[in-house]
């Protein structure tokens, strides 16, 4: 990752979500507001690259284009950001509706999740942590925008600096309050001391009931951390930029991991229930979704685990 620029992953991110934000099919599935502002960030962080979206995403020929250029890299993964962003906004409003009165946004890239929801609940803290360069777009973004006093944007380079570093001196923040943990697509360029890392500051300054809703990856039978039936460009692109994946855990193990972290795992999702929950109320069941990349919720106290069978 470049020093003034967000990562590789995070732009790649941005991008298809901004395409994908354009496309009258996914209306169900993408809220207007988030597609207006993953529109703007992109346009922020690489304008090139906004005007060629803007260009083509409204075409027909264009997105089926991009449907057969994903097919030869990853099938099905572009939808697949679509439909785990939906599943963790609903488990971050379930926790709220349930208690929480934090969360915690880490490396959000060019989210717009805890920007959205901070207006909606005023009475909640929303902080947001992600490396300088990838908060400076946001923050050209909102440049002149009035943003509500629970939204915090922290810049913070976890290569350089530990969350309990910073998150628990800032202003409003409360070590016994209920608090979700968001990390989408960051557990698996993480190192197993870092993952135990996240689990350790909801347990040390975060209050009872606190969850942790992350997505992870699962190994293969080789061991490597890698989506089945990924075209080799992808890891050999992954190398290139900087950001390989480092960390996964199987999905029978991953009700013991979180147990032995003093936590219980509230649920698992694969592609099966990410169909029957998101896409298949939108209009999109026979759509693929790539598979690979999990989405759990564990939560302190004991709860039933139940998990995705996939």
């Amino acid at each position: 990752m470049r020093e003034t620029r967000p990562s590789a992953t995070a732009l790649v991110i941005v991008q298809s979500m901004a395409f994908q934000g354009r496309d009258p099919a996914l209306r169900g599935l993408i809220p207007s507001d988030a597609a207006a502002l993953w529109d703007r960030f992109l346009a922020a962080a690489d304008p090139a690259r906004a005007r060629l979206v803007r260009l083509l995403a409204g075409r027909r020929w264009a997105r089926a284009l991009a449907r057969l250029g994903e097919r030869l890299v990853l099938p099905g993964v572009q939808l697949h950001y679509a439909a785990r962003k939906a599943y963790l906004e609903a488990a971050v409003r379930q926790a709220i509706a349930e208690g929480v009165t934090q969360v915690l946004v880490l490396g959000a890239g060019l989210d717009p999740l805890a920007l959205r929801l901070h207006a909606e609940f005023p009475e909640v803290l929303f902080v947001e942590c992600d490396h300088p360069a990838t908060q400076g777009v946001k923050r050209r973004v909102l440049a002149g925008e009035a943003a509500g006093a629970n939204l915090q944007l922290v810049e913070l380079d976890l290569a350089k600096t530990r969350l309990e570093e910073t998150v628990p001196a800032l202003p409003g923040w409360r070590a016994n309050a209920a608090t979700v943990l968001v990390a989408e697509g960051l557990t698996m360029y993480l190192q197993a001391a870092e993952v135990d890392g996240l689990f350790a500051f909801l347990r040390e300054h975060a209050g009872a009931g606190s969850r942790f809703a992350f997505t992870f990856m699962e190994p293969q039978r080789d061991g490597r951390i890698d989506f089945p039936g990924a075209s080799p460009f992808l890891r050999t692109w992954l190398r290139q930029v900087g950001e390989p994946f480092t960390w996964g855990v199987r999905r029978a193990e991953l009700p013991d991991l979180v147990a032995a972290r003093g936590f219980s795992l509230l649920e698992m999702a694969g592609a099966d229930l990410l169909h029957q929950r998101h896409l298949a109320p939108a209009g999109l069941a026979g759509r693929r979704l790539a598979v690979g990349e999990y989405v759990a919720v564990a939560q302190r106290a004991q709860n039933r685990t139940t998990s995705d069978p996939e």
